[in-house]
């Protein structure tokens, strides 16, 4: 009695295994992502929400490979900004990120950790003068002299204290307008020392770098950099937005949303969808994999048929022992004459 309902007991465990099994294999699938992103990413977490349309290249519509309000960024650590590709440094070999030339950079403004971290492309790299006062950019020696100007002052990228013009930057064209004098004037005003660091903007912005707002008025240090925006997962961060609130500068395009709601329709229903029809293949007595073969129009696989044993248990007739087949094999007669040499007597 007792075994009888302890088998039944795991018959039922079973069933309920096999009921929960495309729920079980998700779940791994999700955690196996997980792992790997952690892996690649080399940060926790791997994954940045986008939660502003700085870097959009449309208002009202998104795009697969641009970087849009919802989507979710993988983020991977960097060991020094050395690593990172500007905007101008990449015009001359065409090195581009999320439609545009140059790496996107996460950062901490003023290296503060209660301060939401900013996701815009590094512009360009200053580099602090010690011996002048102002700030070199190398990289305006290197693209085309007409996509740069100084206002008031000599066109030389050494030393730099007054306004440097930038023109026809980003997807949109726009003209960037970096004042060398009024980052100086604040570091006039603060304990700090003026310092290297990396011009940000976002390709959105209509042409206002983070340093001339109140993003982030100083050039973006090595230690504040968080990482590079490698890869993304459009869409899937509206269900963040849509859990703590409204995205903070503007409606999501309506395009995000539809992209959101098919995606999930295909991940949650196709393998509920597979589920439930091996179910009813096997109350029908059919093999799902036997259907789906025939289905396709695949040919079968056949295997060898069974004989019984003395002992009641069935093998493949192909395994037949050795002393079966020396028993039907033909053998010589003990009448039959031997031909050979006579031998001498």
């Amino acid at each position: 009695m007792f075994e009888v309902s302890v088998s039944e007991a795991v018959n039922k465990l079973i069933k309920i295994v096999k009921s929960l099994r495309g729920f079980i294999i998700a779940v791994a699938i999700v955690l196996l992502i997980i792992v790997s992103l952690v892996l690649y990413s080399g940060a926790w977490p791997p994954l940045v929400v986008i939660e502003s349309k700085s870097m959009q290249h449309s208002n009202t519509e998104s795009f697969v490979g641009t970087i849009d309000t919802g989507d979710m960024v993988i983020l991977k650590k960097i060991a020094n900004n050395t690593e990172i590709r500007t905007y101008l440094e990449s015009l001359a070999d065409g090195y581009q990120t999320y439609g545009e030339y140059g790496d996107v950079v996460i950062y901490r403004p003023y290296g503060s950790e209660t301060q939401t971290p900013i996701i815009h492309r590094a512009l360009l790299r200053m580099e602090y003068n010690t011996s002048g006062g102002g700030f070199d950019i190398p990289v305006l020696g290197e693209i085309p002299s007409s996509m740069w100007s100084v206002v008031g002052g000599s066109k030389d990228w050494h030393n730099l204290k007054a306004e440097i013009v930038l023109t026809g930057i980003g997807y949109n064209q726009v003209t960037v307008r970096l004042n060398v004098s009024t980052m100086l004037s604040h570091f006039a005003q603060t304990p700090m020392v003026p310092f290297s660091g990396l011009v940000t903007m976002g390709d959105n912005n209509r042409g206002i770098a983070d340093q001339m707002s109140s993003i982030c008025w100083t050039p973006v240090k090595a230690d504040w950099v968080n990482g590079v925006a490698r890869g993304e997962l459009p869409w899937f961060g509206l269900l963040k937005l849509w859990i703590t609130g409204p995205a903070p500068d503007g409606p999501v395009p309506e395009n995000s949303k539809t992209g959101l709601f098919v995606s999930l329709g295909l991940l949650i229903g196709v393998p509920i969808v597979l589920d439930v029809s091996s179910m009813v293949l096997e109350r029908k007595g059919k093999h799902p994999g036997v259907w789906l073969r025939s289905k396709l129009g695949l040919k079968q696989k056949i295997e060898a048929p069974l004989e019984e044993t003395p002992s009641g248990a069935k093998e493949p007739q192909a395994k037949k022992s050795k002393d079966e087949n020396a028993k039907n094999a033909p053998t010589l007669g003990s009448g039959s004459k031997k031909k050979g040499k006579k031998g001498k007597r």
